[in-house]
């Protein structure tokens, strides 16, 4: 049981792909299993903004340094009345990240550095 609300650790990163600072939540393993022996590469970060995977490496996460006010809206799960509330959670994000996700209602918007 959680002691309250935790909001989703998300890491930016510049992306290999789209050449962007964008979030990456999602890893990626390839695993196979051929004439008896497992082989697996490392576990990779999937871009949000174009799904590109990558490997990580020492010092890749760019630093939040700037603080923005989530717009999104929270979706309840349970209740009579389902209504969409405002988030309106600050959080801090890198000031060149083209591509941001709120760590409280995990919607996706547009960064303070959108090229």
């Amino acid at each position: 049981m959680r002691a309250g609300p935790q909001p989703l650790p998300v890491l930016y990163i510049d992306c290999d792909g789209c050449g962007q600072i964008t979030p990456h939540n999602r890893v990626q393993k390839i695993m196979s299993i051929r004439e008896g022996v497992f082989t697996g590469s490392p576990p990779e970060t999937v871009c949000e903004g174009c799904g590109h995977a990558q490997p990580r490496v020492v010092d890749d996460e760019v630093p939040a340094d700037a603080t923005i006010v989530c717009t999104g809206r929270r979706h309840r799960r349970f209740g009579y009345k389902r209504r969409r509330k405002p988030c309106g959670e600050s959080l801090t994000v890198p000031a060149a990240a083209a591509l941001v996700i709120c760590p409280w209602c995990l919607t996706a918007q547009t960064g303070p550095g959108r090229r």
